[in-house]
């Protein structure tokens, strides 16, 4: 019994160390059984959906387009068909805009079926068939498996008798009820592989030297503004026409809005966004999985070493009201606020420096957690020791 005492109150600087990282995993456990009740209780629904999609990127895209400065886009420009309902005055654009020698044309529009207008029909295939550069979009449906891809494709009308080239415009499946931060540059339908619409027209613009592969792209929403020109005043603008992309779609059409990071966006502007960030190579980038977990520990490590230290310190004051007034709840949390504050402000100019997006919610999901967490391991540490 006589050795017990000894192993009660250990001090060296390897045990503080052992205990300090002990409360931090005690902290990420209660907030994992949080997400866990979250997760699989109905009436915790919401939260659930809330956490699911809580990105602080889209609170950086949020302060950037409040105080920053937003660009023109010099490679993209949006003509708006939204008034244009006849496929043979839709046609006409086309030939004009392609008369205009952009770089490449993107129609955001699938011409399922023939229409009672045949001579519209048949203006819309000559079109199609004698414009240059020009990628026209299609749907992929009915999502099977990885493996299989989807079992279904939505063309236009002429796509099986005309020579055109084609990409797809779904984006990523799991978003379609969510906010879109992502696009897909290939997808699989029938078991074959699949390009974009978005990667068709970057592979234009480049001459077939597009630098990016086939994974997914993660879309830079730093707030620009696409020149949106009407149907009607195509030859008025010209000088945002040539050696442009051109995205050829309904701009004011209420059906194909998105949510973005942004707000909601016209599904031509999330095309644009989409083509830009693949052109400038400003993707955004997510450190790996095994990286997020080291950074969120040692983030809520820090923190947990520097209030201990603070609160050490407080305690340590002669005057019994300064040592009082200094660890009240109200200062320590004033603290930790601003602390939280500076790690966001950290993590928002990393991202702004090198388009990095560091993942904090885990480390900000635990630090709430720290105190009850540092109480519940002392009891378990004196339970262990037999005290």
């Amino acid at each position: 019994m006589d050795a017990i005492p000894s192993l009660k109150k250990p001090r060296g600087k390897a045990w503080r160390l052992l205990k300090a990282c002990g409360v931090v995993a005690f902290a990420f456990a209660a907030m994992g059984l949080l997400v866990a009740l979250a997760l699989n209780l109905s009436f915790l629904n919401p939260v659930a959906q809330t956490m699911k999609g809580f990105s602080l990127t889209d609170i950086y895209y949020h302060v950037l387009q409040e105080y920053g400065t937003a660009d023109t886009s010099r490679v993209v420009t949006i003509v708006d068909m939204t008034d244009l309902t006849d496929r043979g005055r839709i046609a006409d654009v086309l030939g004009e805009i392609d008369s205009l020698h952009p770089k490449g044309i993107g129609v955001d529009i699938v011409f399922e079926g023939w229409k009672p207008d045949t001579l519209g029909d048949m203006r819309m295939m000559e079109v199609a068939d004698g414009c240059n550069s020009v990628v026209f979009s299609y749907r992929l449906r009915d999502y099977v498996n990885d493996s299989i891809g989807y079992a279904e494709e939505t063309h236009s009308f002429f796509a099986d008798v005309v020579p055109v080239k084609e990409g797809f415009t779904n984006y990523e499946r799991s978003l379609y009820g969510g906010i879109k931060r992502t696009a897909n540059i290939a997808l699989r339908s029938g078991g074959v592989e699949h390009h974009s619409f978005v990667y068709e027209l970057a592979q234009i613009y480049t001459d077939g030297h597009l630098k990016h592969g086939l994974q997914d792209l993660n879309i830079n929403f730093r707030t620009t503004v696409f020149r949106v020109i009407p149907a009607d005043s195509v030859r008025f603008y010209a000088d945002y026409i040539r050696d442009h992309i051109v995205l050829y779609g309904a701009y004011r059409e209420m059906n194909d809005m998105h949510y973005t990071p942004l707000g909601e966006m016209p599904g031509i502007e999330l095309l644009a966004y989409s083509i830009q960030t693949l052109l400038e190579q400003t993707e955004v980038h997510h450190p790996s999985l095994l990286t997020t977990i080291v950074m969120s520990f040692l983030v809520v490590l820090i923190t947990y070493i520097w209030r201990s230290k603070y609160l050490q310190w407080a305690k340590s004051r002669k005057s019994g009201w300064v040592s009082y007034f200094l660890t009240t709840t109200f200062v320590v949390g004033l603290l930790m606020f601003i602390w939280t504050a500076v790690l966001v402000g950290v993590a928002f100019l990393i991202f702004c420096l090198t388009g990095v997006s560091l993942n904090l919610g885990w480390a900000l999901g635990a630090i709430p957690f720290l105190g009850g967490a540092k109480e519940f391991f002392s009891l378990t540490a004196r339970s262990s020791l037999g005290k």
